[in-house]
């Protein structure tokens, strides 16, 4: 029952109640904007759980959209319900919805991802979905999630990198990306190793960028800068053979990062490290 409510408005409301049970979302809309043209409605908190719920309903039709009137308005009026100190179902009907809302956000930061390549969105979409997971679950701890979301980012980056080194916007997300797995998880070899790669690549690239016709200075420049990313690569490659010693992808680079070095002893350590463990040894 609507206990702050008349009985008028109770009918309204109703209306909405009816309206929501048919399936009829246009008809739910109307009833409850007009139900909340009175102040006694706008005052009593299962109004704004009713109305928090159709425009989630309504906001459907954006589930892909970053922006959407409807998602912010359902969001409001959770908010304010909340603040009316509802009783015990409201709040439970409340959290059911923000539930959905955080999921809606994680489904879209994974869309925005992999399908528009768009890692701006795709992390403000991952910060709404834990802010409001967040207030459904008040003890959640996302750490294994966070993993999870940078890992598949630098991962999916490292690779759109891997594959157009000339992408640089890439490689930069992608070791960012990286970067915060390695802040949760110090012993992660995936991106441990990616990071390592993408380090490897950008000075391949400088290398490549060089021609017949690049004057002398320029060259001892790319060299210089090309010198700088081999080494930043190492101490990741030498991590993941720590780790994980028989990990072929990681010896044969550990083999080309010390060739590109000039480090022949080490460049021919690494390759024999790199046939035994072909071999099984």
């Amino acid at each position: 029952m609507l206990s702050a409510v008349s009985f008028s408005q109770v009918e309204k409301l109703e209306r909405v109640m009816n309206c929501i049970k048919a399936k009829d979302i246009n008809c739910a809309k109307s009833a409850v904007d007009s139900a909340f043209m009175s102040a006694e409605v706008r005052a009593d908190a299962q109004a704004w759980y009713y109305r928090a719920f159709v425009y989630y309903e309504i906001a459907k039709k954006d589930k892909f959209n970053i922006s959407s009137a409807a998602r912010d308005t359902s969001l409001n009026s959770i908010r304010i319900s909340n603040n009316l100190k509802p009783e015990p179902a409201v709040i439970e009907g409340n959290k059911g919805i923000l539930k959905k809302h955080a999921e809606v956000y994680y489904n879209m930061c994974i869309r925005y991802l992999y399908d528009s390549i768009n890692y701006d969105r795709s992390s403000l979409a991952y910060k709404k979905h834990k802010e409001f997971y967040l207030l459904v679950d008040t003890g959640f701890v996302f750490k294994l999630k966070d993993i999870e979301y940078y890992s598949a980012v630098g991962s999916f980056y490292a690779d759109l990198f891997n594959n157009n080194n000339t992408k640089a916007e890439y490689g930069e997300i992608g070791k960012i990306a990286l970067m915060k797995v390695l802040d949760l998880d110090p012993k992660n070899v995936s991106a441990t190793f990616n990071l390592g790669i993408i380090y490897y690549n950008q000075g391949v690239n400088l290398i490549n960028s060089m021609d017949i016709d690049t004057p002398l200075d320029k060259l001892e420049v790319i060299q210089d800068n090309s010198t700088k990313l081999f080494k930043q690569s190492l101490p990741f490659m030498s991590k993941v053979n720590q780790l994980d010693p028989k990990n072929l992808k990681a010896l044969e680079s550990l083999r080309q990062i010390y060739q590109a070095l000039n480090d022949t002893e080490k460049s021919l350590e690494f390759n024999k490290k790199l046939e035994d463990a072909k071999k099984g040894n």
